[in-house]
């Protein structure tokens, strides 16, 4: 893999004499969740090429239990399909969001085929298997493509009736094998276009279809069918013509919120056909003629499918988010693992509960969940979690596996560790950003909009704004005193710190000496309950020493120049682990006002999340399309304060 995805255990500068051998640890995932093309090679068993949405192309020779990074196209943000040319295995084809490309030696180079005006997104391609060199493209937008010459050159043939076609979405090709002028073209919402001649003339057989029914997504020829075809569509429903399209009758009805995101024949048995669907994997035994649920072992999320050739037993493939890259050898009813250290997913928040025994991570919209105690690979979280991109979580302070998510649609919560997921807090009328329990008065609860902060004194039944009210605060993060349940400080991203006494009700700004300038992270000294530490995002400490009304700098023991990441534990506010230029790793267990230096672990990757429990005394980081690393301190935190 890339260079962030190289250091699967990660390098550790030799330690002094006595101090005890530590390394950042890969926890075994998350799961791959950027993964937008899987393409099993059609001539080597066991060898699979994977396509990350960030252009990086992926390999492993076992099947998934090992993989290694090979290439990686230019600037591209979304590889879409990835192609082999079955009497050239050497020579593969990638349609991407910057254009399609080439390569000659199993996908180590890359070369761009120009194929329409500059910025030209490619979605689809289709290879004639009878004529070398004839390619087919289907654009975004720009409608559809052809090439005689290996993609020397290519030229847009777009004649329509109605010329439609110059100007749609094109998301599918299919040739019929045993005719290959014949072709077909999913072009939504405009319907299911075929041509009868090589391209020169196409029209469209689905003008009988409403609008929604044509919104096509997929297309599939049976092989030897002799004009059977499928087409799935974003409503969920399946259309199967038996006459090359004069005709079409639903093979799978229309479900609400269950697009069709995948359609896949067996290699071995032509009628064997899988549907990925937003609610999992169905299979069909007689080429849609009827459909059941496959794929037990899976969960009911979004799901691509990719089958492997039938060299011996064909493999399927399974990818998408919350369900990472899963194989099955026995046509669907089993699945395992197949992403082990495949990297491919970003963490962006992460929590652990009080006793760190399970650890949550947040990859966009999916929630996913790590044992911390008994370490094995990651799992997704349960259904309920809706509305969007997670943008924070909590945990409970006193119920063990009682966590709280944050998405554009509300809050939700799982008492479960993060199994089930429900809605709480529903009288709270703006979405949050964050939400969190304090961890003194359980009957009191906050929640951080755009608006401004909210507070809860009944479990979130009802929801006010504090004083000042209409205080538009951009709260990021509360710490609250061990000591004094009334003692609140909150980071903000738009007017410096905010501090209360009173537990949540008057709020007011404490930045004088500090400057107005997000703060990254708050802690409090555990000897003296008045003495509060400040740090800005460059790694600025300042302290104040009268309950925040004043501050003052102070240095902490690195540079001004310094790339700092600071993790603050939940429930011991005292505890902070520092970061120092992704290498160095400095524990204090008094906010910041006495700092140690643990250990030099360079982690050789672009750490984007910090997650420090103070119970475990263990140290989480989340890389960015990587793993998540654990850094276990807790014997050198003993071995240095002599305990």
């Amino acid at each position: 893999m890339r260079t962030t995805l190289l250091a699967l255990t990660l390098a550790l500068v030799a330690p002094s004499p006595g101090q005890p051998l530590l390394q950042w640890e890969p926890t075994g995932g998350p799961f791959a969740e950027n993964i937008g093309a899987v393409l099993p090679d059609c001539k080597t068993p066991g060898l699979l090429y994977v396509g990350l949405r960030d252009g990086e192309i992926v390999f492993s020779s076992s099947e998934g239990r090992s993989w290694s990074h090979h290439s990686a196209l230019p600037r591209v943000q979304q590889i879409y399909k990835l192609l082999q040319d079955p009497d050239l295995p050497e020579k593969f084809y990638a349609a991407t969001d910057k254009g399609a490309f080439s390569s000659n030696d199993r996908a180590q180079h890359w070369d761009p085929l120009f194929i329409g005006p500059p910025g030209t997104q490619v979605r689809a391609l289709c290879l004639d298997p009878w004529t070398p060199g004839v390619i087919y493209a289907g654009t975004l937008g720009r409608g559809i493509f052809k090439t005689s010459d290996g993609g020397k050159s290519w030229h847009d043939i777009n004649a329509s009736a109605d010329q439609r076609l110059a100007s749609a979405d094109i998301v599918d090709l299919a040739l019929d094998l045993g005719k290959p002028d014949v072709i077909y073209a999913a072009a939504p919402p405009l319907g299911i276009f075929t041509t009868t001649d090589g391209g020169k003339n196409w029209a469209c057989i689905t003008e009988e279809l409403t609008a929604g029914g044509t919104r096509a997504t997929h297309l599939l020829l049976q092989r030897g069918g002799k004009g059977v075809l499928l087409f799935g569509t974003s409503t969920g429903a399946v259309m199967k013509s038996t006459n090359a399209g004069v005709s079409w009758s639903p093979s799978r009805n229309a479900k609400e919120n269950d697009r069709i995101v995948s359609l896949c024949a067996h290699g071995g048995n032509p009628d064997l056909v899988f549907a990925g669907t937003e609610e999992g994997l169905f299979v069909s035994s007689d080429f849609g003629g009827g459909w059941r649920p496959c794929g037990r072992d899976l969960p009911k999320l979004a799901t691509h499918i990719t089958i492997g050739p039938p060299l011996a037993q064909a493999t399927l493939y399974a990818y998408g988010y919350g369900i990472g890259l899963q194989a099955s050898s026995d046509n669907g009813e089993r699945w395992h693992d197949a992403d082990f250290h495949l990297g491919g997913s970003t963490i962006e928040v992460m929590a652990t509960d009080p006793s760190g025994e399970h650890l949550l991570g947040a990859a966009g919209g999916v929630a996913l969940v790590y044992n911390c105690v008994n370490p094995s690979q990651w799992t997704g979280a349960g259904t309920g979690i809706t509305g969007g991109s997670i943008s924070s979580l909590s945990p409970d302070p006193e119920l063990a596996g009682t966590f709280y998510a944050t998405t554009p649609g509300g809050v939700f919560q799982t008492t479960d560790g993060g199994l089930n997921w429900g809605p709480v807090a529903k009288a709270l009328q703006i979405s949050p950003t964050l939400f969190t329990v304090h961890p003194s008065i359980r009957t009191r609860e906050f929640a951080a909009t755009d608006q401004g902060l909210y507070v809860s004194t009944d479990r979130g039944k009802t929801w006010s704004e504090p004083r000042p009210r209409g205080s538009r605060w951009h709260v990021t993060a509360l710490t609250f005193s061990s000591t004094n349940a009334g003692n609140i400080l909150a980071c903000t991203d738009n007017s410096s710190l905010i501090i209360t006494h009173d537990g949540g009700f008057i709020w007011e700004g404490a930045h004088y000496g500090i400057p107005a300038e997000p703060i990254e992270a708050v802690t409090f000294d555990d000897k003296d309950p008045d003495c509060f530490y400040a740090y800005l995002p460059k790694g600025e400490c300042y302290r104040s020493l009268n309950k925040g009304l004043e501050w003052n700098r102070y240095a902490p023991p690195w540079k001004p120049t310094d790339a700092i990441r600071l993790a603050v534990d939940r429930f011991q506010p005292s505890s902070v682990v520092a970061l120092v230029n992704n290498r160095q790793v400095y524990y204090s267990q008094s906010g910041g006002g006495t700092w140690f230096h643990l250990v030099d672990a360079d982690t050789h990757a672009e750490i984007i999340s910090l997650h420090w429990n103070g119970q475990s005394m263990t140290l989480f980081a989340g890389t960015r399309n990587g793993e998540v690393y654990r850094l276990a301190l807790s014997a050198r935190v003993k071995d240095i304060l002599g305990e």
